[in-house]
């Protein structure tokens, strides 16, 4: 993988050398491939005419050498080996994406993650479907957190209740789209500020 690391910008660079555990190398430079890649296969550009600038305290944010073009929005997650990267040439997003391990402490997890509305919702669930139901109601808030943060908004405004009308509660013109990841073993939410006819999915080994 090191061999990678001479695709990403000097910012990026210098963000990767902070990192001290493998995984998370690898998870950072996986997923600044992929998104190179997503860009290149939405726009048509080679990798070498845009770049990614890191700025502390903020997202990434894509950087193309043709001013006159629209730059793509994009997000990215990672859980266990897998990362992920959502691209749309207009619409504002947030992914997340999580690895199903049932032998975690979900009530612990529930404590300190969820409000006390999710956490009554979750118990309703039947047993057999409480962990697809809970890493549902994590992915949510995760996507839909990464989506206020790239729309400029406080995400701590964000209020949401883990089921069918999650989209209701999470106010005006915010789309959620489940991920078909089930045969991967992961559970995917992409959140979109705009109605999506499609998400085109592509992975790569």
């Amino acid at each position: 993988l090191q061999s990678l690391t001479v695709r990403l910008s000097p910012s990026e660079a210098q963000r990767f050398a902070h990192f001290t555990r493998t995984m998370r190398r690898r998870q950072f430079l996986l997923g600044r491939v992929l998104l190179r890649f997503a860009v290149a296969a939405i726009t048509g550009m080679a990798s070498d005419e845009f770049s990614v600038v890191e700025k502390c305290g903020e997202g990434p944010r894509l950087v193309l050498s043709d001013g006159s073009y629209p730059v793509p929005k994009f997000s990215l997650s990672h859980s266990g080996d897998w990362n992920a990267c959502v691209v749309s040439a207009t619409a504002t997003l947030g992914i997340d994406i999580e690895l199903n391990r049932p032998n975690r402490d979900f009530d612990d997890m529930c404590a300190v993650a969820f409000e006390s509305c999710d956490r009554v919702w979750l118990r309703s669930q039947p047993r057999t479907e409480r962990i697809a139901a809970f890493y549902s109601v994590w992915c949510m808030k995760e996507a839909l957190y990464k989506l206020q943060c790239n729309l400029g908004l406080n995400p701590d405004d964000a209020r949401l209740l883990g089921n069918e009308t999650a989209d209701d509660s999470s106010g005006p013109d915010i789309y959620p789209y489940k991920l078909l990841l089930e045969d991967l073993g992961l559970m995917g939410i992409v959140f979109s500020n705009q109605r999506l006819s499609t998400i085109r999915r592509i992975i790569l080994t």
